[in-house]
């Protein structure tokens, strides 16, 4: 890694536009409002549904050019590229996704797409944990304790909100659970991650990047504990998290790319 040890250099470079920040806002903020405004037709695609999967998309690529910069550091390399691989299975899932909506006309759910959906999750994991090991090396027991208590938690209500309902099926809550726990232990690294990289010395970035992540796997989160309730459609908000989550990775890894 060719990143200079000189806090004079590194700190002017590691700050983060707020002007790029407000625009990212700004067109979560457009995509939400096109998202109220075109019609949702059972079983049609509409052109904003292609908006999250070209963000991830670009996400994909740039952690690959990060990973290439970080070619000759074994620990940032591998989790780049690891992170790559995350969201071109989350694109894929996406593609799969909308080719049975959109061609097939058939509810992909279940279907081949959540392999890939799911298949996101433990290569997001290895990112942040081959970043936190960088950063602190040793973990507190409570931190250790937490970080298992967060997935735990969150697949129990899961399951409460699942066997209160009348008629629940045990199918579906025995598909989610996976997700759940998956997406969920992702949330507690990306925590930890904001934690541990707001100490670091490029503080800004490696934050913005966790918080990305954070965003990303808590609409996930949303998301299945919707789909109990059969309350989930295209204008939740969960949506304009899911393209606001790459949005923000993207710019992180742009930062990274410059200064490394």
């Amino acid at each position: 890694m060719s990143v200079s040890t000189d806090e004079n250099t590194i700190e002017p470079k590691s700050r983060l536009n707020y002007k790029v920040l407000f625009l990212i806002a700004g067109l979560a903020v457009i995509y939400q409002t096109f998202n109220y405004i075109l019609p949702e037709k059972e079983g049609e695609l509409s052109p904003i549904d292609f908006v999250v999967l070209v963000a991830v998309m670009v996400c994909a690529i740039a952690s690959f050019l990060v990973s290439k910069r970080y070619e000759r550091s074994e620990v940032f390399g591998q989790a780049y590229l690891a992170l790559g691989i995350g969201f071109t299975a989350y694109a894929i899932g996406e593609i799969i996704w909308d080719y049975y909506i959109g061609v097939l006309k058939i509810y992909p759910y279940p279907s081949i797409a959540d392999v890939f959906f799911f298949a996101q999750y433990p290569f997001i994991v290895f990112h942040l944990i081959r970043n936190i090991k960088f950063f602190k090396r040793k973990i507190s027991t409570m931190t250790i304790i937490w970080l298992a208590a967060v997935p735990v938690a969150l697949v129990l209500i899961y399951s409460y909100f699942t066997f209160i309902q009348v008629g629940y099926d045990l199918f579906d809550y025995y598909y989610g659970v996976p997700f759940v726990a998956a997406s969920a232990t992702t949330l507690s690294f990306a925590i930890l991650g904001m934690q541990v990289f707001r100490q670091s010395l490029l503080a800004s970035v490696w934050s913005l990047l966790a918080v990305g992540i954070f965003l990303n796997t808590f609409a996930d989160i949303n998301y299945y504990h919707l789909e109990i309730f059969g309350l989930y459609t295209r204008t939740h908000w969960v949506n304009v998290l899911w393209f606001l989550a790459p949005l923000l990775i993207t710019y992180s890894l742009y930062r990274h790319y410059k200064i490394i």
